[in-house]
């Protein structure tokens, strides 16, 4: 078998063994977290699946903005079992740094959502 031929071959096979160790799962876990209006005992977060079906934990930052400015930050995490759909998790008014500065809360935004598969 001419050396060309014996090479063309080994580059087919190695390029053929890379496309398969990069298959795409394309049924990863997603998630949303919408929270509602901070009370007295903290703020309920509900966490709704998007995507997947396997166990993961969502991990977040809420960051409230104030009337007078200011801004309370608190973070917490949900543990989501697989095939759940929906779960709900509070966030304890004692999580949330910033307190002294704020007068009233106005408004929040969920930020830097984390979605890790277990």
């Amino acid at each position: 078998m001419p050396l060309h031929t014996v090479a063309r071959a080994a580059a087919l096979s190695f390029f053929g063994l890379a496309l398969t160790a990069c298959t795409i799962d394309t049924n990863l876990d997603a998630a949303r977290v919408d929270c509602g209006t901070p009370g007295p005992h903290g703020v309920d977060c509900e966490v709704k699946r998007t995507g997947g079906d396997g166990a993961f934990e969502a991990c977040w930052n809420l960051v409230i903005t104030c009337q007078n400015g200011g801004e309370m930050i608190g973070a917490a995490c949900h543990d989501m079992a697989a095939g759940e759909s929906q779960g709900t998790q509070n966030m304890p008014v004692t999580g949330f740094s910033g307190q002294e500065s704020c007068d009233m809360p106005a408004s929040g935004k969920v930020e830097q959502l984390k979605i890790t598969s277990k």
